[in-house]
């Protein structure tokens, strides 16, 4: 073959490859746009379907209420308040919602995601609250708060637990490599500055000890009646509580809780077990008195939450201001708990030990804490909280202040 044949060739071929290229370029243009109609098709039928769907008030799997078609006026358009107001409409109210989340969630977990809105994806199905920053203002003013109540009340025992977040203790189940913040470092800036007189409870080690058997609800930020229970032996001792209870009956009173955690990232499908402890050979008789609404009863559980979907308020119902249980001890050990939610599956192993147990919740307390102790008889104090509760609380340094 000739010089000019093979530029002939040569020439043919190069044609044949555009022509080949172009064939492929306009198949792959007529199936996006295929693509797009069917994405634009689906795009109406969703909205079609939102608008004649009836909108929702409240989502029991979210456990919150969704948002409504937001007022239309020209201070709304003015200040922005409409337009957010509709987005959060739009997106509480878009149909199949729900799917759509569980759709995120398990590509979020193909792809190999650590995080999705606050949560870690944990392994064994463990979804775990991302451990907080303290805020610097409120941390400071909180531990000046105790220093001064401590000063205060030198005749008084003062306990202080702070409680590590699961994703910090379950370090067989968080994900690898996640940034999860050393809560430890938490707990010593914590003691550090805390007045001596408190005997702070670090109950890391104790829990850590037992984190492959189920210490934090896999759905929920809460720790388990058995997380509590470990974690009450562990500081027993050092509240000097003698000859606790050897054993315990447990029983399941429900086992479809999805909690918190599951409603951030739409991990529907999954549940926990909610259990609680009988001690067996310790005198435990007791009354419970609810004086934000006057309630009383023989038992710290609310049957009514089992039909509700945030079961962990089977304790006590949920948070009040303040409870007020009177046991059948006498031994004069009348405690005082400052506490947030975590406190609520934990008293039901401190009822055999004290004569009289208040509790406070300072997010809803807004009386005179000196008049409880002084009119009770106190004698001793709890501070327990989980850690990201107290690393944000805004609440524990007025209560300690008011009525000083």
């Amino acid at each position: 073959m000739n010089e000019e044949s093979r530029m002939e060739e040569r020439k043919r071929r190069r044609e044949i490859r555009r022509r080949r290229k172009r064939a492929l370029m306009a198949r792959v243009a007529r199936h996006h746009k295929k693509l797009l109609i069917v994405i634009a098709v689906l795009i109406l039928a969703l909205d079609v379907l939102g608008l004649v769907k009836k909108d929702v008030d409240f989502s029991d799997t979210e456990n919150r209420a969704m948002a409504q078609v937001p007022d239309l006026s020209r201070e709304s358009l003015l200040d922005g308040s409409f337009a957010s107001g509709a987005d959060a409409y739009i997106t509480d109210q878009f149909f199949a919602r729900n799917f759509w989340v569980r759709m995120k969630l398990a590509m979020d977990r193909a792809t190999g995601k650590k995080e999705v809105n606050g949560v870690y994806l944990g392994s064994s199905g463990y979804l775990m609250e991302v451990p907080k920053s303290p805020d610097p203002v409120w941390f400071d003013k909180n531990l000046d708060a105790i220093n001064a109540f401590a000063a205060k009340h030198d005749d008084l025992n003062l306990y202080m637990c702070v409680v590590p977040n699961a994703a910090y203790v379950l370090t067989d189940y968080a994900p690898k490599a996640a940034p999860i913040r050393d809560q430890s470092k938490d707990i010593e800036a914590i003691t550090s500055k805390l007045n001596r007189q408190v005997v702070f409870l670090d109950v890391t080690e104790a829990m850590r000890e037992h984190q492959t058997e189920g210490i934090y609800y896999r759905t929920d930020h809460h720790w388990t009646s058995r997380g509590a229970r470990f974690a009450f032996e562990a500081m027993a001792p050092r509240m000097d509580i003698k000859d606790i209870a050897p054993d315990y009956d447990i029983y399941t009173v429900a086992d479809d809780f999805s909690g918190t955690m599951a409603s951030k990232t739409g991990s529907y499908g999954q549940v926990d077990q909610v259990q609680i402890y009988v001690p067996k050979k310790v005198t435990n008789d007791f009354m419970v008195t609810y004086p934000d609404n006057g309630g009383e009863s023989c038992s710290m559980y609310s049957s009514a939450a089992l039909e509700a979907r945030d079961k962990y308020t089977v304790f006590f119902g949920g948070n009040y201001s303040m409870i007020d249980i009177k046991t059948v001890n006498n031994n004069k050990r009348v405690l005082l708990l400052i506490k947030d939610s975590y406190a609520n599956s934990f008293v039901q192993f401190l009822t055999p030990y004290f004569e009289h147990i208040i509790m406070v919740d300072p997010r809803y307390y807004y009386e005179d804490i000196e008049q409880v102790i002084t009119k009770e008889k106190v004698t001793d104090v709890l501070f327990l909280y989980n850690m990201n509760t107290y690393l944000e609380d805004r609440s524990l340094a007025d209560t300690l202040s008011d009525g000083s």
